[in-house]
C-alpha cells in the first residue's frame, strides 16, 4: 500500500513520480496523435486548439518542471549550506502538479480547452510556490552575508523566464487568436528556461561527479562560463523575437562554442562509470543542437532538428542521468546505472536521431511515429522501476 508519509519523505519522491509518469503519458498521447494523423488510426479527442500546438507546452511546462523541482528543492539548500527543506516547502509543489496533471488529462481525453487552461494555471501556481521556496534560500544566503551561489541565481533567472513563458501560454489558451503569445511561450520555455536549467546544473554537478570517480580529473567550472552562456542566450532570443537572423546565428554560434568547450573540458580522460558517461554523452548533444540552430538561421534546411537535438538528445539524456543518480543515491542503492537506465539512454539516442531524420525530411510522418515509439518504449521500463522506488522506504532503512 502506498504511504503518503513515504512518498513525502523527501522532495524528489512525489515530484519525480509525477514528472516521469507525466512524460510517459504524454508520449503515449503524442504517439496516438501522430499515428492518427499519418496512419489514420484512432486519435485522442481534440478541442479547438490544434494538438500539434500543445505538444511543446505540455512537455516544457507540465512534464519537466516536477522533475526540476524534485531535484532543486533537494539540492538548493545543500548548495548554500542550509538544512534540508521541510514538507511545507515541497509538498504543495507536488500536490499542485498532481492536480495540474489530473486536470490536463481530463482536458486531453475530452478535448476541453478550458480545462487545459485550468491545468496550466494550476501548474503556474505550483511553480510560483516552488520558485518562492528556492528564492527564500538564496535571499537567506545574502542576508547571512555569504558569497552568492551563482548557480542558484542562474537557476532562478531561468525560472523567471519559465514563469513569464507560462503567463504567455495562458494568454494564448484564453485567446487562441493571439499569434504572439504561443511563440513567445515556446521560445522562453525552450531557450531561456529548459536549456539554461540543464546547463547550469551540469556546470555545478558534472565536474563534481567526475572528480569523485575519475582518477586525476580536473574539476573545471569557471563562473565566466555561466555569464557568457546567459549573454549568448540573450542574443539568440533577441534574434528570434526581433526576427534578425544574423543576431540569432551569432547567439547560436557562441552557444555552440561554449557548450563545445564544456564538453571538451569535462570529457573523462580515464576510466569512468556508466552513470557518468550518460551524463557527458548527453551533454555533448548541446553543441550539436546549437550548431544546427546556427545553420538553420543561415538557411540550411534542417527543419526542427535543432530543437529536437536539444530536447530529446540533450535534455532527455540528462534526465536519465540525473534522475537515476538521485534515485539511486537517495534510496540507499549504489550509484550505478541499472539496466533499464542503459536501455532508456540508448533508446533516447535512437529516438533523437530518428526525430532529426524526420525534420530533415520535411517532417516525414513515419519517421515521426518511429521516433515517438522508440522514445516511449525506451523510458517506460525505467519509469516503472523508479516509480516503485519512490513509493517504498529507502533500502538502507534511513530517512528520506
Amino acid at each position: 500500500m502506498v504511504s503518503a508519509t513515504t512518498v513525502l519523505a523527501a522532495p524528489h519522491r512525489l515530484l519525480f513520480l509525477i514528472g516521469a509518469a507525466q512524460l510517459v503519458a504524454l508520449l503515449c498521447w503524442w504517439l496516438a496523435v501522430l499515428s492518427g494523423l499519418h496512419f489514420g488510426t484512432a486519435a485522442p479527442a481534440s478541442g479547438d486548439i490544434p494538438q500539434a500546438l500543445l505538444h511543446a507546452p505540455l512537455i516544457i511546462y507540465l512534464a519537466l518542471p516536477p522533475l526540476f523541482f524534485g531535484f532543486l528543492l533537494t539540492v538548493f539548500p545543500r548548495w548554500m549550506g542550509y538544512p534540508d527543506l521541510g514538507k511545507t516547502a515541497y509538498a504543495p509543489v507536488g500536490a499542485g502538479y498532481a492536480l495540474a496533471t489530473f486536470a490536463a488529462w481530463v482536458a486531453l481525453v475530452t478535448g476541453n480547452d478550458d480545462m487545459l487552461a485550468a491545468a496550466f494555471a494550476i501548474a503556474l501556481l505550483a511553480a510560483f510556490w516552488g520558485v518562492a521556496a528556492l528564492l527564500r534560500i538564496a535571499l537567506r544566503e545574502r542576508a547571512d552575508g555569504k558569497a552568492p551561489t551563482w548557480h542558484g541565481w542562474s537557476i532562478l533567472a531561468a525560472f523567471a523566464a519559465g514563469l513569464a513563458g507560462q503567463a504567455a501560454l495562458l494568454m494564448f489558451l484564453c485567446e487562441p487568436a493571439n499569434n504572439i503569445a504561443l511563440p513567445l511561450a515556446n521560445r522562453l520555455g525552450l531557450w531561456a528556461f529548459l536549456l539554461p536549467v540543464f546547463v547550469t546544473v551540469c556546470h555545478r554537478m558534472l565536474p563534481f561527479f567526475a572528480g569523485n570517480v575519475v582518477a586525476d580529473y580536473v574539476r573545471w567550472r569557471p563562473y565566466w562560463l555561466l555569464a557568457a552562456y546567459w549573454g549568448a542566450t540573450a542574443l539568440l532570443i533577441a534574434g528570434l523575437q526581433l526576427e534578425i537572423s544574423p543576431l540569432f546565428a551569432l547567439g547560436a554560434a557562441l552557444l555552440t562554442a561554449l557548450t563545445g568547450l564544456m564538453t571538451f573540458k569535462w570529457w573523462p580522460r580515464g576510466k569512468a562509470p556508466a552513470l557518468l558517461w550518460v551524463l557527458i554523452i548527453g551533454f555533448a548533444w548541446a553543441p550539436v543542437g546549437y550548431a544546427l540552430a546556427a545553420l538553420s538561421s543561415l538557411g540550411v534546411p534542417v527543419g526542427r532538428a535543432p530543437e529536437h537535438a536539444l530536447t530529446i538528445g540533450f535534455a532527455s539524456s540528462l534526465i536519465i542521468a540525473i534522475v537515476t543518480r538521485v534515485t539511486q543515491g537517495h534510496s540507499g542503492r549504489p550509484l550505478e546505472l541499472p539496466m533499464v537506465g542503459r536501455l532508456a539512454f540508448i533508446g533516447i539516442q535512437l529516438a533523437a536521431v530518428a526525430r532529426m531524420v524526420s525534420a530533415i525530411k520535411a517532417e516525414n510522418g513515419p519517421w515521426l511515429v518511429i521516433s515517438a515509439a522508440i522514445f516511449l518504449l525506451a523510458i517506460s521500463p525505467w519509469t516503472l522501476r523508479n516509480a516503485a522506488i519512490y513509493i517504498l522506504p529507502r533500502k538502507d532503512g534511513k530517512a528520506g
